[in-house]
């Protein structure tokens, strides 16, 4: 099989092969595909089955010719990049199609696109900006103007007695007055906050994480993944009974657009897939068969019944759903390391400031 085809590196992230298929197997699949073509063809004055093939080869052997093709490159294609060792990560580009009108082997060409080799970068230098949280008395009281908007009270103004009004209707334990119900609605509005701030932080953590290993994904693969994106939006529309065209103007936006995000969305996700396996090898982030089973068993509770029950010992299948573990794992791990070191330094510089106050003041004391 070496000496079928020839490769060439032609850049960091794509690989060209020039792939030969001996004439004798082409030839043995166009004619396969023609005693077919000549089993299921009617001509009067023939009995089906027994049609010449010179009556027929002229009006459709090009047509078979490209049918034998397209059956044998993608098997000739699949050989050379499991030799070779070669995961595409996009559709493979035609450079040059064989010409099957020569009497000679045929040759084609065609780049295939890979992940270029990235390494880890230093997540020490990783500078995650945390702000304070804090509420406001205006959003408080904002939140209580919403609170007697959509609540029907008795009471018409926010005073005490609308106040214990609102603590009965929402079932506020341990609320007993105004004042309790404005630091219950002032706390929830801090932990919404401090929600919304942890995202925020994970975001940017994962993206100053992926800049720093300088990690950029060639486009056919970005283009290759928002194409996908938008077959399933498509699909889904049409599955659900909605007109996209409808779809765009209900909501502002046009299909350029979409497009846009569906790039912008790919191409963030294969960035973090890329970093999330390089942090799982630098780390050693492992999932054990035992985790794999526990995750197993999690899916299988919540999936239909009418589910086909071999798919849970399908070998592809678990492989996947380790991966899908392993970089949930890795995600995790990697917050852990970067956002929470830093939060705990910060306590660290807080309490050695503290102490140095507290020095300061014994030595004016002396």
């Amino acid at each position: 099989m070496s000496d079928m085809y020839k490769r060439e590196d032609i850049s960091k992230d794509t690989i060209q092969f020039k792939i030969t298929i001996p004439k004798e197997e082409f030839d043995k699949e166009y004619q396969a595909i023609l005693k077919k073509e000549l089993e299921d063809t009617n001509i009067k004055g023939f009995r089906k089955g027994k049609v010449p093939g010179d009556l027929v080869e002229p009006h459709v052997g090009h047509t078979l010719k490209v049918q034998a093709i397209e059956k044998l490159i993608p098997q000739y294609l699949e050989k050379t990049l499991v030799k070779e060792n070669v995961l595409p990560i996009a559709p493979p580009e035609y450079k040059e199609f064989p010409n099957f009108e020569k009497d000679a082997d045929l040759e084609f060409t065609m780049n295939i696109t890979v992940m270029p080799e990235f390494k880890m970068g230093n997540l020490k230098k990783l500078e995650i900006k945390r702000e304070e949280v804090s509420v406001s008395k205006k959003e408080v009281d904002e939140a209580l103007e919403r609170l007697k908007q959509n609540q029907k009270t008795k009471a018409e103004e926010i005073n005490e007695d609308w106040a214990k009004e609102i603590i009965k209707l929402l079932r506020l334990d341990g609320v007993k007055d105004l004042e309790g119900l404005r630091k219950h609605i002032k706390d929830a509005i801090r932990s919404q906050k401090e929600h919304m701030m942890h995202h925020k932080l994970e975001d940017e953590a994962l993206k100053e994480a992926i800049k720093l290993s300088n990690i950029e994904i060639p486009q056919p693969a970005i283009d290759y993944e928002a194409s996908e994106r938008e077959s399933a939006f498509i699909t889904d529309m049409q599955q659900k009974g909605i007109d996209i065209d409808q779809f765009l103007k209900a909501n502002n936006i046009t299909l350029d657009k979409m497009r846009e995000m569906w790039k912008k969305d790919a191409k963030e996700a294969l960035q973090a897939d890329v970093f999330l396996k390089l942090y799982s090898d630098e780390r050693e982030v492992e999932v054990t068969d035992e985790d794999l089973e526990k995750k197993i068993e999690l899916i299988k509770k919540n999936t239909p019944e009418q589910t086909d029950p071999s798919i849970f010992k399908d070998a592809r299948w678990k492989e996947y759903i380790r991966s899908v573990e392993q970089k949930e794992k890795a995600f995790h791990q990697f917050l852990d390391e970067v956002i929470k070191v830093e939060e705990k330094e910060k306590k660290e510089t807080k309490e050695k400031g503290t102490k140095r106050k507290k020095t300061n003041k014994k030595g004016e004391k002396k």
